[in-house]
């Protein structure tokens, strides 16, 4: 549980906030002269909506790409142990595995090759079809639980919270509170309902690559 609630607060994953954030100010920007001046004129105020949209959508993508990560099966490996410790083997067969790759390595050094060049050469000479589908991680990517769109979704929701407190206190309406607990809860739902739709862009994704690497 303790785990959880540091991955749902752990708030400095979120990539390129400068983005959502200019997304945020904008819709309330142009909400603000859509309420308060409500010019007969919606052509301009339409566009700045969708501008806000947008870039929020844009944001949203550059996001989930930001946090994908090269699966450490896929790197380029320079250790014949670390790369035979992530194959899912019997340790008879892992220790035959290392055997026989140290000795290719051995071979490519006494070919005049450093011990780097060997070991990274003899890695990669293993690194196909069969001994892929052989590892614990078949997919090139390593997705990302993206808990903080949890975290920052609660936190939203709480202002929102906050801020009708705050008018029933004062037992009045104000425009400007009005126009940050709605850009608050819209922004606050969508983070949450993000997070869902990377979960099944993750499945998704993850079945196409287990179908190509299999």
């Amino acid at each position: 549980m303790t785990n959880l609630l540091r991955k749902i607060f752990s708030l400095k994953e979120l990539k390129y906030a400068w983005l959502l954030l200019i997304s945020a100010m904008l819709c309330i920007f142009t909400f603000y002269v859509d309420e308060h001046f409500n010019p007969s004129d919606q052509f301009w105020l339409s566009i700045a909506y969708f501008t806000s949209f947008a870039l929020a959508t844009i944001w949203g993508g550059m996001n989930y790409v930001g946090h994908f990560r090269i699966n450490s099966l896929y790197r380029k490996q320079k250790d014949i142990q670390a790369y035979v410790d992530q194959l899912a083997l019997g340790k008879d067969d892992k220790l035959e595995l290392l055997n026989y790759l140290e000795d290719f390595a051995a071979d490519l050094e006494l070919q005049g090759k450093t011990k780097e060049e060997a070991a990274t050469e003899a890695i990669n000479q293993f690194k196909v079809k069969e001994f892929l589908s052989m590892s614990k991680h078949t997919s090139p990517f390593e997705s990302h639980g993206h808990h903080y769109l949890l975290g920052y979704g609660s936190l939203s929701l709480a202002a929102v919270l906050i801020l009708i407190l705050i008018e029933k206190a004062t037992n009045s309406f104000s425009l400007y509170l009005f126009i940050l607990e709605t850009v608050f809860a819209v922004y606050g739902i969508c983070l949450i309902a993000l997070r869902i739709l990377y979960k099944i862009l993750d499945k998704f994704i993850y079945r196409k690559l287990k179908n190509y690497f299999s």
